[in-house]
């Protein structure tokens, strides 16, 4: 008896635990899918031409610096389509949850700069770090950063088609898929 109201009590604190995520996630706001993925492309492009551009100026040659540029963007590429995270999402996609349209969509700035913590940052840092060190260095990091805004252009127009195929949009939150 007592363990089936230990039981009891446990289901109903995970249960409201559960309540609370979903209250403070559309509390906070949702992410718009597409304006996650998508807003970020031109922002991490110029980041990394920025670098290349940087790389050059230190005196890396044309045609070490795109190779090195084109072979880290290709490889990061590569990695995030063949990611694990990449198939988890989706199939958390599969299982989204219907939201109520009265939660708070975030606006476009929250959400880049959203986008871009940590991963764009700290590779920005990082080859701005290398710049003066290793051209050749800063011209591979610049190619990590456009293999990520290649990535999520990827993301971005599965994204669409997902949405497109179901009539539906596509919401994130911290831990969960949302549609409306």
């Amino acid at each position: 008896m007592a363990a089936e109201a230990a039981g009891a009590a446990a289901g109903e604190t995970a249960a409201r635990g559960a309540t609370t995520d979903r209250a403070r996630e559309r509390a906070a706001g949702l992410y718009e899918a597409r304006a996650h993925a998508l807003l970020i492309v031109p922002v991490r492009f110029a980041l990394a031409f920025a670098g290349l551009a940087g790389a050059r100026l230190r005196g890396v040659s044309p045609g070490s610096s795109l190779a090195l540029f084109g072979f880290a963007a290709g490889l990061t590429l590569f990695l995030l389509l063949s990611s694990r995270s990449r198939r988890l999402f989706w199939d958390r996609a599969d299982g989204a949850v219907p939201v109520d349209p009265a939660v708070p969509v975030v606006g476009w700035a929250r959400t880049v700069a959203t986008a871009m913590y940590p991963s764009t940052i700290g590779l920005t840092i990082l080859t701005a770090i290398a710049l003066p060190i290793d051209g050749a260095l800063a011209a591979f990091l610049a190619g990590i950063i456009a293999g990520l805004g290649l990535g999520a252009l990827w993301w971005g127009l599965e994204i669409v088609l997902w949405e497109r195929q179901r009539g539906l949009r596509m919401f994130l939150a911290e831990k969960r898929v949302y549609v409306r």
